[in-house]
Parts: C-alpha cells; sequence; structure tokens
C-alpha cells in the first residue's frame, strides 16, 4: 500500500446507490499487506454510526483505501480552468467532477456524473483531482468541454404557456424519440444552488436566458413578463403606485393584481432561428387613453398614484380619491377607523380573488393606531391577504411544518382585522394533518431502514469476521503441512540411513558365514592331515576308523561347497 501504515489517515472510496468517485476521510486501523484482497477496518472522521454515538467503523477490501492527496501538486490560486477535474468538498466527502463554468465572483460551476448534477462552489471548497497509480499520483488531462447555446451549465428559461421559468442545463439525454435535457430549476436570480428538482425536457420548450438591457419607466396597458413566485409571466401594466413600483394583472385582465419593482418586469421578446426579437406593441383604441409619466406629473405635481376606471381609461389620483370619498366614505365612516381615499381600493376591490372570497373587514384594531397610518396599514393588510393566498396557492409537496404554521399565524392575525379566512385555515389544518401523518410515515420508514442498515452491517461485521478467522486456520493449517513435510523429510532420510546399515550389516554376516565355513573346511582338512599321520604310525590297527573319518570329511566339503555354490 505504499505509505500509508496503520493509524495514518487515507481516504476511502464510496461506490453504491449510483453514486461514484466519492472519497471519505478516514483513520486506518489495521496495518496494510501486500495481498489485493486484503479486509482492514477503518474508521471514518466525517461518517457517524446511525445513533450518533461516535464515528462510524467499517470493513472495506484494501483496494478501496488511498492515501490523502498531498496539497503541493494541487492547483494553485490562480484557480481552475473550464474543463479541470476537481474534487469538490461536498456533504462531508470529496466528490469527482468537471469545472463547466468560472462565474465572476470567482465560484465554480461543477458538473457530476453519478448522478447528474451541477452545483456551484466556492474556490476553497475545490482541489484538483488526482489518480492513485501504480503507488504514486498522477494528474489526469483536462476534459475537453463543448460549447454550445444548451451545454451543461447554462442558464435557461422552460415554456410554460404564456409563463417562463428559469432554469439550468445538465446534461443533453438520448431518448427514443429524440434527444432530451436535463435541467436544474433555479430561483429568481439564476442561482441553482441548494437541493432543487430536476426534469427531463423537450428541447422546444427551452430557450436561452433573455439578455439583460436597460428600460425606462413602463406605461399603462404595456405588456410586460413579471417575475410572479417562481416564473416569469405575461401581463398587462394596469397601474402605477410611484416610481419604479407598478400594478400589474394577468392573463389581460384586472383579475390577481399584483404590484412590482422595476427589477421584477421585463419587455416581452421572442427567441427565434438563434436571435432575439422584440415584441411590437399591440395597437388598438386604448392606447391613444395613455400617458407618459412626465404628462401626469406636469398636470398634478404631487400625482403619486396612476389607476385604470371601470372602462380602463386611465384616471388621476386626486379624481378618483374625490369620487370614492363621495361614494365610499359615507357608508364606511361608521365602521371602518379610517376613511377610504386612496384609489387602491378600487384596485383590489375588482380583484378576482376578492370576488371569489368577498371580504368585509373592519380594521378595528388600527384604533390603537396613529389616524395617519391606518389606511396605509389597511392597504398592506389587502396586500397581504392577497399575497398569502397566493402563497397558499403556489405550495408544493415540499413545504415545511413551519411555513404552514406561519401561514396559520399570519391568516389568524387578519382574522382579527375581519378578514374571512375560514377557507385558507380550514386547508392549512388539513395541510398540516397530512404533513403529520407524512412525517409519522417518514419517522416509520427511517425506522426501517435504519433496521435493516443494523441487520446489514451485523451481517457484514460476522462475515468479516468469519473471512478473518477462516484466514487464521488456513495460515495454522499451512503452518502444520509445513512442519509435517519437514518431519517426512526427516523420516526419509533416516529410512535410508538405516537402509544402507542394514545393508552392510547383512554384508558383514555374509562375509562371517564365509569365513566360518572356510575356517571349517581348513579344520576338517587339519583334522584329515592328522589322521592321515596317524594313520601311517598305526595302518593295520585303526583302519575301520579311518574309513569313517574320511567320509566325514568328504560330506562336510561337499556340503560346503553346496552352500558356497547356493
Amino acid at each position: 500500500m505504499g505509505s500509508i501504515t496503520k493509524d495514518s489517515e487515507v481516504e476511502v472510496s464510496y461506490s453504491k446507490n449510483g453514486f461514484k468517485g466519492i472519497w471519505y476521510r478516514a483513520i486506518l486501523k489495521e496495518t496494510p499487506t501486500k495481498s489485493e484482497h486484503k479486509l482492514l477496518r477503518v474508521r471514518y472522521k466525517t461518517l457517524l454510526k446511525k445513533d450518533g454515538s461516535g464515528p462510524l467503523s467499517e470493513i472495506v477490501d484494501q483496494r478501496l483505501i488511498r492515501p490523502v492527496p498531498p496539497e503541493d501538486l494541487n492547483v494553485s490560486g490562480a484557480g481552475f480552468e473550464e474543463g479541470s477535474l476537481v474534487n469538490a468538498n461536498y456533504k462531508n466527502s470529496w466528490w469527482r467532477g468537471v469545472v463547466v463554468k468560472r462565474k465572476e465572483d470567482d465560484t465554480y460551476l461543477v458538473y457530476f456524473n453519478s448522478p447528474p448534477d451541477i452545483i456551484q462552489f466556492e474556490r476553497k471548497q475545490l482541489r484538483a483531482h488526482l489518480d492513485w497509480t501504480s503507488s504514486k499520483w498522477v494528474r489526469p488531462k483536462n476534459t475537453e468541454l463543448v460549447k454550445s447555446v444548451f451545454s451543461s451549465g447554462t442558464m435557461v428559461e422552460l415554456r410554460a404557456y404564456l409563463s417562463w421559468r428559469p432554469a439550468m442545463i445538465i446534461k443533453e439525454v438520448e431518448y427514443e424519440k429524440g434527444k432530451r435535457f436535463l435541467v436544474k430549476y433555479c430561483d429568481e436570480s439564476f442561482s441553482c444552488t441548494g437541493k432543487l428538482k430536476m426534469a427531463v425536457v423537450d428541447p422546444r420548450i427551452v430557450r436561452p436566458k433573455q439578455p439583460l438591457f436597460g428600460v425606462g419607466e413602463y406605461e399603462l396597458l404595456d405588456r410586460v413578463e413579471a417575475f410572479n413566485g417562481s416564473v416569469w409571466e405575461q401581463g398587462v401594466v394596469r397601474g402605477i403606485v410611484f416610481e419604479g413600483r407598478y400594478m400589474v394583472s394577468f392573463w389581460e385582465t384586472k383579475a390577481d393584481v399584483s404590484q412590482f419593482n422595476h427589477s421584477d418586469l421585463r419587455p416581452i421578446m421572442e427567441w427565434e432561428d438563434g436571435i432575439w426579437y422584440n415584441r411590437p406593441k399591440p395597437k388598438s383604441g386604448k392606447e391613444t387613453c395613455k400617458r407618459k409619466r412626465g404628462e401626469v406629473e406636469e398636470h398634478n405635481s404631487d400625482l403619486n398614484d396612476t389607476v385604470l376606471s371601470s372602462d380602463q381609461t386611465p384616471i388621476s389620483v386626486k379624481s378618483h380619491a374625490a369620487n370614492v370619498e363621495g361614494t365610499q366614505a359615507k357608508d364606511t365612516a361608521m365602521v371602518l377607523p379610517f376613511a377610504k381615499k386612496s384609489p387602491i381600493w378600487k384596485t383590489y376591490e375588482t380583484m378576482e380573488v376578492f370576488k371569489r372570497v368577498p371580504q368585509s373587514p373592519h380594521f378595528s384594531p388600527l384604533l390603537k393606531t396613529k389616524g395617519d397610518f391606518r389606511e396605509g396599514s389597511a392597504i398592506g393588510m389587502m396586500a397581504t391577504f392577497t399575497g398569502l393566498l397566493e402563497k397558499l396557492r403556489d405550495l408544493e409537496t415540499d413545504v415545511s411544518v413551519s411555513q404552514l404554521d406561519s401561514l396559520r399565524d399570519s391568516f389568524t392575525e387578519l382574522e382579527k382585522h375581519g378578514f374571512d379566512v375560514t377557507r385558507p385555515l380550514s386547508r392549512i389544518k388539513k395541510l398540516l394533518a397530512l404533513k403529520d401523518r407524512q412525517l409519522n410515515i417518514l419517522e416509520e420508514q427511517k425506522g426501517l431502514d435504519k433496521e435493516r442498515m443494523d441487520d446489514e452491517y451485523s451481517k457484514m461485521r460476522k462475515a468479516g469476521q468469519e473471512v478473518s478467522e477462516k484466514e487464521v486456520k488456513m495460515l495454522e493449517v499451512k503452518h502444520k503441512i509445513l512442519e509435517l513435510q519437514k518431519q517426512e523429510a526427516a523420516l526419509r532420510e533416516r529410512k535410508e540411513t538405516a537402509k544402507e546399515e542394514k545393508d552392510a550389516a547383512n554384508k558383514n554376516i555374509c562375509e562371517i558365514e564365509s569365513c566360518l565355513k572356510d575356517l571349517d573346511v581348513e579344520l576338517e582338512e587339519v583334522e584329515f592331515d592328522f589322521e592321515s599321520v596317524l594313520f601311517d604310525c598305526d595302518r593295520l590297527r585303526v583302519p575301520l576308523a579311518f574309513v569313517r573319518r574320511r567320509k566325514r570329511s568328504n560330506g562336510r566339503k561337499a556340503r560346503a561347497k553346496e552352500q558356497k555354490s547356493g
């Protein structure tokens, strides 16, 4: 394993559930070996146990462990180029990715392949990607990016009827019916940080981000696009609250009128054949009723508002306020703690939302407020009511309990001023009940997941222990085999020595027996010669005994000869 030893800091690869190229910091708790298939125990530095009682320990394959990359091989403070392979510090680990864009604020958009995503990082959260190969660090070449209008990391807009939603291109994907784009929805500033939704969309509903350019004051009945919630929605300027703030209605009606700052509006443009075109203003008889801001100020220097009458004709605030005082102030003087002097009341009262849910707020708590502030506070509550209804309407499934509680408290506060909030509160109550049920299900699911993970971890730990035990037993068996082989070699050597000794002894025995036989023959000859001498001395006296001895001697010689030949 090169430069890593027991108790040294290492990085452990993680490749599960579709995630690849992720490295976690850990402490190695066992000594590496030359075997590539050795299992080693590590203790993670950023991963905790399920119960959070301490760092998570795990048995992993030795091939998934590498040293910590050296800092001196990293890129200098100059930063990264587009196409650079990097590791991003994300979710307490290092993820492999490619820099697809360097932004002006010295942040980087990094593309990850598994799973596909693009996330924004600061320079300090990135390091150069290095591969650990043959016990040394190797820096791979940069990726050559293909630049186009819809390349990865490009800001775009997605069409939804008459509105456009900001998004970012993640990658181009191939389907049976042709190519599609995997996109990530963004917020109003085209920032795509954090956990945002993704979708696969048809290229026909995708266009580049509309370019920004200076626009002067908007006029009444100008067709514009307003950033409403999370989309750019087509609407019409219905009134000028004050310089830089406008009242806009959608779908070419006075319904759902909302207030917008100048920065939240833009002219309507069309993208066609790779070129942006300004949409020409519609010409109609109503257009002759428009007034420029300068003309209005010339007739009334303290004019701060412009609204439309019931027949869509622009009128001044002063004349409209006089009409309101004449027709409404008398009816509300006995109920409301103020007189309705602002022309904005007419706009709110004709809004579709107040037609669907009629309201008659009494604003009695405003009696405790100074008189000059009462009408403005009441108008603010009207705007707050419509805004809360829109917010309630646009809620998504991932809304938090705290957001629902905040909405409920806001509607409850408006109820004190006479607003009818029965239906909104009922809906919020149902949503809170469903959210509570959802949280219970998630908790139960989390418990089951924990139980399953604990069971799997127990099985893995047990299997790891069993593997270690088997390896120990195998080593013991190998040791015994070596001992037995040594004993066998010693016994074989002793056997050969004993055989040689046996052969030598047998040879000695044969030689001794041969010597004995020779001596026996020689003894017979001596006896024969002795008897011959005696026979010569007394030839006549012992003839019979001599004959017998002669026969015995000849018999012994014959037997000795047979034994030698045998």
